[in-house]
């Protein structure tokens, strides 16, 4: 019987022979290479944006170009919102709510969406606004005219990843997002640790993205996501964690007074290159591929510089967002939570399981701004 959920498995056919198809392992490596070639032959075409428009929504970016002439609106980039679980009851972060406990067991060899599909996943949609030769922003959520407040979402790949998850709180708040992110680049005044000329185009990200926020006084708040484990150029004697956390400290201080509240979003477990093959295995012998194939969370939940940052300002402008507790149990993180899969590859949440976070997100925004 193929195992439910994962259509991997091919109908025999019954038509003339046809040369056999390479093992599976071997069809996911040369799918994943062929990701990867696409994905870095678009960073490198885009500056490393992690927004990428066509050519036709640059255009339409809905600022004037130098001929003076106003642009028709933008082509939305990326992916709406996976929605693939059909509202199914605790699917995702739900099953690990702690104010409401859940389980359905109609989920526990269900892995939405397959590891081999969840490749080629982009992050949740938005719309290409005001383009300039550095950055990239991207608008989500309620539109601006509709919209009760204005916020941003700033950092590398590890926050555009929370579009998903801010989609939601966006849409529950009447908020207006703008997506401003770049690949390698956390927002910090430390000088990431990258080969040339991208150390200088991530610095000149920096401060345009500090300009922008100067130049937008209503977006009144901002949420940054970034790697945990980027490296920075460190003065003699520093060390590499020590300089994160004071470039850190250091942009977040430096915001415009306009920008009332930073949510700094703790980055997440990492996962593991063979974790697909653990579920394809677990789900043949119908076993729940969650706690089959968990990871031993003190080796994928390493402490994140920007947490310590955070608590070391011991600020009410600066507010921490942990989302791990939906992610990992005391001990382990699986990479199947409530048929969600958890990991699109090594450390990117797929946009299921960060769309599956937003209730709790808005939990955690709902306990500092009030409603």
């Amino acid at each position: 019987m193929p195992p439910p959920s994962l259509n991997w498995s091919r109908t025999r056919s019954t038509g003339p022979a046809r040369s056999p198809r390479p093992p599976y392992r071997r069809r996911r490596i040369l799918w994943s290479l062929g990701v990867v070639l696409l994905v870095a032959g678009i960073a490198t075409v885009a500056g490393l944006s992690e927004d990428v428009p066509s050519r036709d929504a640059a255009q339409a970016s809905g600022a004037r170009g130098t001929s003076g002439r106003t642009a028709r609106p933008a082509t939305p980039t990326g992916a709406p919102l996976n929605g693939a679980a059909g509202g199914q009851l605790c699917f995702g972060a739900a099953a690990r709510d702690p104010l409401a406990p859940c389980d359905n067991p109609d989920l526990q060899l269900k892995v939405i969406p397959a590891p081999v599909e969840a490749l080629l996943e982009p992050n949740a949609r938005c719309r290409p606004v005001g383009r300039t030769a550095t950055l990239l922003p991207c608008a989500f959520g309620v539109p601006v005219d509709e919209a009760t407040g204005q916020f941003a979402l700033l950092g590398d790949s590890h926050a555009s990843q929370w579009r998903a998850t801010l989609e939601g709180v966006a849409q529950s708040r009447r908020w207006g997002g703008t997506s401003i992110t770049r690949s390698g680049c956390p927002f910090s005044e430390a000088v990431a640790r990258l080969p040339s000329p991208a150390r200088e185009q991530c610095r000149r990200w920096n401060r345009a993205t500090m300009a922008w926020l100067a130049r937008h006084p209503q977006v009144s708040t901002v949420f940054v996501g970034q790697h945990r484990g980027g490296k920075v150029i460190t003065a003699p004697g520093a060390t590499n964690t020590a300089t994160q956390i004071d470039g850190y400290t250091r942009a977040w201080r430096a915001m415009p007074v306009t920008v009332k509240q930073i949510f700094v979003i703790r980055d997440t477990p990492r996962g593991t290159s063979r974790s697909p093959d653990c579920i394809v295995r677990a789900v043949a012998r119908r076993t729940p591929p969650g706690p089959a194939c968990a990871l031993p969370r003190g080796s994928v939940l390493r402490p994140d510089p920007a947490v310590a940052a955070a608590r070391r300002m011991a600020s009410p402008r600066v507010r921490l967002v942990d989302m791990t507790r939906y992610m990992c149990t005391a001990r382990a993180c699986p990479p199947v939570i409530g048929g969600a899969l958890v990991h699109k590859d090594a450390d990117h949440l797929t946009q299921t399981f960060a769309t599956s976070l937003a209730p709790y997100m808005l939990r955690r925004v709902d306990a500092v701004l009030g409603r």
